[in-house]
């Protein structure tokens, strides 16, 4: 199914049926330096609409780059400069959003790149003091919690600011095959599924591969979210051709060019983000309440 018009409207309508809707290595990057753009979270369908509860995997950036803060800088090791970082920001996020909405909307988590175990990755305060991590680069990512009703407090209890480890190299491409055939195996015919990718920088092992895996995740009904978060290290022109290949691009399709295939790519690649940009923690929140609202089955306003 082609999502050719308003990507809000399409998402609440295939989302609920009825409703009345309202980053990298550690090269230093962090990323995108804009506001977000993404609506206003609203419902996309009341209490009283018969709807399946889509699922929605995050799969988040889990490199060195993101202990930086959304400036870009190296945070001091204190608990206000860890709770500073881009990784402490992402992780709370996250763990609210999905607390407050894991009712209406199977929520699930990956990260990538995957941590191999054996210490070889680094915590965050490891990396603040200057430890790098040693695991293999290019490697998929990890699925830590399944999409399924209710698991917001699986997912707090999976991933955490200052034990789960961030690890060096920005396989984006394999992250999203990892979210490909995690999604392809739990798929029904009867919801719509989704995927949130949130990333600080760009990806260091395989572009193509990035476009070619949602391209593929559109063809089977797949829709991909796209957050560049930071202050100056995020590929543009690969995260809006990201969110044309998703069809969730602003203002899709209208900035976006199709091939043969039906598969879009940003028309400029480096124009404007079509993406959504988040430059600090309120604009990150409100850009992952702003996705899940809009396709949360029974969320009341």
């Amino acid at each position: 199914m082609r999502l050719v018009t308003s990507i809000w409207l399409s998402l609440l309508l295939a989302a609920c049926g009825s409703g009345d809707g309202a980053g990298n290595g550690d090269a230093g990057n962090a990323n995108g330096d804009g506001g977000n753009d993404n609506g206003d979270g609203g419902p996309a369908a009341d209490a009283d609409t018969d709807c399946e509860a889509p699922d929605m995997l995050l799969l988040i950036d889990r490199t060195m780059s993101m202990h930086r803060n959304p400036e870009g800088d190296r945070p001091e090791n204190t608990p206000a400069g860890r709770a500073s970082s881009k990784w402490s920001i992402a992780v709370n996020s996250i763990e609210g959003v999905t607390a407050t909405l894991d009712s209406g909307i199977r929520f699930g988590l990956a990260l990538f790149p995957v941590d191999p175990g054996g210490d070889i990755c680094v915590t965050l305060e490891e990396r603040i003091l200057g430890t790098t991590a040693t695991n293999t680069q290019c490697e998929a990512g990890e699925v830590l919690v399944s999409p399924a009703i209710s698991t917001g407090s699986e997912i707090a209890a999976a991933i955490d600011v200052d034990t789960t480890r961030l690890c060096r190299s920005t396989p984006i491409g394999a992250g999203l095959s990892t979210a490909q055939a995690a999604l392809a195996s739990i798929q029904s015919p009867s919801r719509r599924q989704f995927a949130v990718l949130l990333t600080d920088g760009e990806d260091t092992c395989d572009e193509t591969l990035s476009v070619t895996t949602v391209h593929a995740m559109a063809d089977d009904d797949v829709n991909v979210y796209v957050i560049g978060f930071g202050g100056n290290g995020v590929d543009n022109g690969l995260l809006n051709d990201l969110a044309c290949a998703g069809e969730t691009a602003t203002g899709f399709p209208t900035p976006c060019t199709a091939d043969a295939s039906g598969h879009y790519t940003a028309t400029d690649r480096d124009g404007p983000p079509l993406y959504q940009l988040a430059e600090n923690a309120a604009q990150l929140t409100e850009t992952l309440e702003g996705f899940a609202g809009e396709v949360c089955c029974d969320c009341v306003d």
